[in-house]
């Protein structure tokens, strides 16, 4: 499970602030604009495990980047050409630049992530910095002084 470091009251500003969305009405509504990704986010002992559906993406549409451990995945995906005589009579599909990033609530070790693309799912393993990983700590026994 992610844990959330910040409060909902801050997320929900934030939220609100950072909401490009249209006024409804507005020719702009009809527009399509991209679309956030989803992700599926693991926690093991070890390390952090982010799974994302890509579908009809090329792997060149892909980016994968970490800084200061923030994961940041962006893929695109383009409209497909229509015959020109032709006309939408629904369009559910999305199309566009999307990308998400997050921070995770421990340290990774950047050097060490990996990505694997397969089937149209994104895969990326972040192991969890050294340091940071919970460790036994032997208890000596003291002398009892006899």
């Amino acid at each position: 499970m992610m844990l959330r470091t910040r409060s909902p009251y801050f997320r929900l500003v934030d939220d609100l602030l950072n909401d490009t969305r249209p006024w409804p009405g507005s020719l702009a509504a009809f527009e399509n604009r991209g679309y956030d990704l989803a992700l599926d986010v693991e926690e093991t002992p070890d390390a952090y495990i982010v799974n994302a559906n890509l579908p009809g993406i090329s792997l060149d549409d892909v980016s994968v980047k970490i800084h200061e451990d923030v994961l940041t995945i962006t893929a695109e995906t383009s409209a497909e050409q229509r015959e020109e005589d032709s006309r939408m009579l629904m369009r559910e599909r999305r199309y566009g630049k999307f990308s998400r990033s997050m921070r995770f609530p421990t340290i990774v070790d950047g050097n060490a992530v990996d990505a694997n693309f397969e089937n149209g799912v994104l895969s990326v393993r972040l192991p969890k910095a050294e340091h940071v990983k919970p460790r036994q700590i032997p208890v000596n026994v003291a002398g009892n002084g006899s």
